[in-house]
């Protein structure tokens, strides 16, 4: 996927820390949001999902919602 990726966190979530450190060990592009310091974040967040939970990842359009490694991995290509 040759788009960055938007991660939606929120800190001290240790879901959110796990994508981040995937991220960076597949050395993908990524921006950070943050939906419990920036309600534009969450508003952002809430219009792509419906929903509350995190982390979401959205890329090319695309939108996941707490992915597994393997649906994470398949998602990039």
């Amino acid at each position: 996927m040759s788009s960055m990726v938007t991660l939606f966190v929120v800190p001290n979530c240790p879901l959110c820390a796990q994508a981040r450190d995937w991220l960076q060990q597949h050395g993908v592009a990524y921006s950070e949001r943050d939906v419990a310091a920036d309600f534009s974040a969450l508003r952002a967040m809430y219009k792509l999902t419906r929903q509350g939970l995190v982390p979401v990842f959205v890329a090319a359009e695309r939108v996941l919602v707490r992915p597994t490694d393997e649906e994470l991995a398949a998602w990039l290509g």
